[in-house]
């Protein structure tokens, strides 16, 4: 069998539910003690414990290499935890069922029973397949792929946001730093280099640490909304103190 995505773990198959050996088995079954109830009960609370979404790598936007090991890393956990032993409580009761449909075989009028035990017990084994066949590597791959999107799209932009910050940041240095002018001219190109900055790698490790106290150029975060002379000032330090940083970040090579 092919590997399968996580996300088949999410619908527990109606056939093998107790609600369903109830109805089916019929009056003989019901006289006959198989003990398949119980364990199909067992099946269906492990399945209840699954979270699909943990099996995913990609499931939570991973931006780096570091994301993606994590997510692999809670993955793997998951399924050790929460999928296999589902799919060993699916065999064992595989194994019950099939000695449900002999025990039923040898009961007066117990055909039909013993028919619907061992239709059971293959459905069973095939979902018990399908625990074996999750793909985490699919996934995964999917997460390192987007990853190097992210990447790719952050060093094409890294040069040319470098160069609009400090093409603007001339303008800024001769204003009076307000805070329109902060907003025209330093918010978005100080977050465009900062986002550069903060997916690539080696960029991330040398700058990052620094440059993530200019709170993504956001006023409100940084409490400099204000219009007075002193916050102007302010203002204007900040951004020589940004500009400085950009110069480095411009001036590294990887």
């Amino acid at each position: 069998m092919a590997g399968v995505d996580a996300s088949a773990l999410a619908a527990y198959p109606k056939e093998i539910t107790d609600a369903n050996w109830q109805k089916k088995k019929g009056l003989i079954g019901k006289a006959v003690k198989t003990g398949l109830g119980a364990e199909l009960i067992k099946c269906e609370n492990l399945q209840k414990k699954i979270d699909t979404a943990k099996l995913d790598a990609g499931s939570s936007a991973p931006k780096s290499t570091e994301d993606i090991d994590k997510a692999v890393k809670e993955a793997k956990a998951h399924y050790a935890a929460a999928v296999e032993p589902l799919r060993k409580q699916l065999l064992a009761a595989k194994g019950t069922a099939e000695e449900a449909e002999k025990k039923l075989k040898k009961a007066v009028g117990g055909g039909a029973a013993a028919k619907e035990a061992a239709a059971i017990a293959k459905a069973l084994g095939n979902f018990a397949v399908t625990c074996k066949s999750v793909d985490l590597e699919a996934s995964i791959k999917k997460a390192v792929d987007r990853v190097a999107m992210l990447n790719k799209k952050a060093t094409d932009e890294l040069d040319k946001s470098i160069l609009k910050f400090l093409t603007t940041y001339k303008t800024f240095k001769a204003s009076d730093g307000s805070k329109d002018n902060w907003e025209k001219l330093i918010k978005q190109n100080g977050r465009s280099v900062s986002n550069s900055v903060r997916q690539l790698d080696a960029y991330n490790k040398k700058f990052w640490g620094t440059f993530k106290n200019f709170q993504g150029f956001d006023l409100g975060t940084l409490k400099l909304t204000e219009d007075d002379d002193k916050t102007k000032a302010m203002r204007l330090k900040l951004a020589k103190l940004a500009k400085d940083q950009v110069v480095e970040i411009a001036k590294f090579k990887t």
